[in-house]
């Protein structure tokens, strides 16, 4: 829809390519690729020319989203139109990587953002990458850039969470209140679709009844049917406990950013403020009064969507970091 600007008609990306990216242990990831060239390069001075290396910005989704949902289509313009080759990743199970699927990505399933480096490590055209993940993708990318600690980072020059919980725990407390109903329901709905196609494209490799999730009314019933089981965890808590990037936000060394909004509804302030009070060096915050969760929308032209708040923030820290 035009005016949701996602993309813009008016955007015509070179080098358009359709990535596949094999898993160790069997089956695949999805991405689509927006790779900067000569057409781009006439838009923006500091964009690379299409035979010289340049930066490559992975875009994570969030639960229950995909490499279409809207807010991933707008950064990537927003980014592409910067100069920078733009890969927007599916997490397994997520948009077309279902069909690759070995099982669903969970919250600290780092392993696809692994993959999904190394294999851009071997584009010649791409030089340095950056992550950039929107509320449950950012704290995937929030929980690797605590894994790699002071190891290297490989190709990793930098890390973008936006809207991105920190602590699972306190955050499913607070989207099962009875003023987040609108964005549970939003989102379980989102969750149900997902883990229904799979079980229908993989069968074997569900645990659960397609039945079963119909009659699910919570994201903590969901994540005990189907994500718990799947993985190894002995329960929802088990796996909200042990998933948290937040025990993991003073190991980071790599350039960090954290952007959020005061206004969240999804991940209140409250539930990251204490894992944020001593982060190290590395690690930036960006906050707002307003801009909910992964908004920050100004008006209703396309540079108040396509270049929120939030958007340059972004920018302005990748220009400065890769």
């Amino acid at each position: 829809m035009l005016p949701l600007w996602a993309p813009p008609r008016s955007f015509q990306p070179t080098g358009v390519e359709d990535l596949r990216f094999p898993l160790p242990h069997g089956g695949a990831l999805h991405a689509h690729a927006w790779w900067q060239g000569e057409a781009a390069s006439a838009r923006s001075k500091d964009a690379p020319a299409a035979d010289q290396p340049g930066p490559a910005a992975v875009l994570v989704h969030g639960v229950g989203g995909s490499s279409e949902s809207r807010y991933v289509l707008r950064a990537a313009v927003s980014l592409h139109r910067a100069g920078w080759h733009v890969i927007r990743l599916n997490l397994r199970g997520a948009g077309v990587s279902v069909a690759d699927a070995p099982e669903l990505y969970h919250a600290a399933l780092t392993e696809d953002l692994r993959v999904a480096i190394e294999h851009l490590g071997v584009r010649r055209h791409v030089d340095g990458v950056a992550l950039v993940g929107f509320s449950l993708g950012g704290h995937v990318v929030l929980r690797l850039a605590g894994e790699l600690g002071d190891s290297d980072p490989g190709l990793l020059r930098a890390a973008v969470a936006i809207s991105a919980p920190v602590d699972l725990v306190e955050v499913t407390r607070a989207i099962e209140r009875f003023r987040s109903a609108p964005y549970h329901l939003y989102v379980l709905q989102k969750l149900v679709r997902q883990a229904t196609a799979f079980a229908r494209m993989h069968p074997r490799r569900a645990r659960y009844h397609v039945s079963s999730l119909l009659r699910l009314r919570t994201i903590r019933a969901y994540d005990s049917l189907v994500i718990a089981p799947m993985h190894g965890f002995a329960s929802a808590e088990d796996y909200y406990e042990r998933a948290s990037a937040g025990p993991l936000l003073d190991r980071i060394r790599i350039p960090t950013l954290l952007v959020h909004a005061d206004d969240d509804p999804m991940v209140p302030p409250s539930t990251l403020r204490a894992w944020l009070a001593s982060t190290p060096p590395a690690v930036e915050q960006a906050w707002s009064r307003g801009g909910g969760h992964v908004g920050w929308f100004a008006g209703v032209s396309e540079s108040n969507w396509v270049d929120t708040w939030a958007m340059r923030r972004t920018r302005e820290f990748l220009d400065a970091n890769v």
